[in-house]
This record gives C-alpha cells, structure tokens and sequence, in this order.
C-alpha cells in the first residue's frame, strides 16, 4: 500500500508541476518573449516561430500530465502499467501531432513524427 501511496503523490506533484509551468512559465516567461518584436523568423514567419515556442512550452506540461497518469495506473493496477503508458503516450503524441498539423498548418514537421508514433503506440498497446 506505501508504493501506491508514492506513487499517487508523484502523479499529483507531476500534474501541478505541468499547471504551474504552463500557466506561470507561460504568463511570465513564453508571453513576454513571444510579444517582443525583434522574435525570430520561424518556418517563414514570426507568427510561426511564436507558435512553435508556446507549443513546444505546453507540449512538455502535456507529457507530464500523460506520465502522471501512467504513475497513477501503475498505483491502482500495476500489471496494466505497459498498457497505461502505451497508451497514455500514444493519445499524448497524437494530440501533440494533430495540433502541430492544424496549428502550424502543417509547417511544422514535428507532426510527421508524431502521428505515426501516436499508431505505432497504439497499435502496439492492442
């Protein structure tokens, strides 16, 4: 019982630390950068290079959280612990990717990498 107790913390800490980072680290260290107007050129644009450093900032919470609920399954049903991290990483890559795609319209290459793991995850989960 003490190791799922350990567990269910670290999920809990893990989910606060990707609110705190995206949240505070976006207020106060990604907004002011991406307002500024000497950002760099990104995938032909400014509004390109912005995109990608919000994403990319909330991308890392985003995986945080999909590891949270990793630590959480393992806690309540360790022997489904492969299948939970499949998983969790294969919706967290698909959703990453999908707005990649959509967002950058396409211009952002992370999505060609991201969609197929996001399969391959899944399938494997299966």
């Amino acid at each position: 019982m003490k190791g799922h107790i350990l567990l269910q913390t670290a999920a809990i800490l893990l989910v606060c630390v990707g609110a705190m980072h995206s949240i505070l680290g976006g207020k106060n260290l990604i907004g002011p950068l991406i307002k500024r107007d000497d950002f760099p050129v990104v995938l032909g644009s400014q509004r390109n290079g912005r995109l990608t450093l919000w994403f990319g900032w909330h991308a890392l919470s985003f995986f945080w959280w999909a590891q949270a609920y990793v630590f959480w399954r393992m806690a309540s049903d360790p022997a489904q612990t492969a299948q939970a991290t499949l998983l969790a990483w294969a919706f967290s890559c698909a959703a990453i990717g999908g707005v990649a795609l959509i967002v950058s319209r396409g211009k952002h290459l992370s999505w060609v990498f991201f969609l197929p793991v996001a399969v391959l995850l899944a399938l494997s989960a299966s």
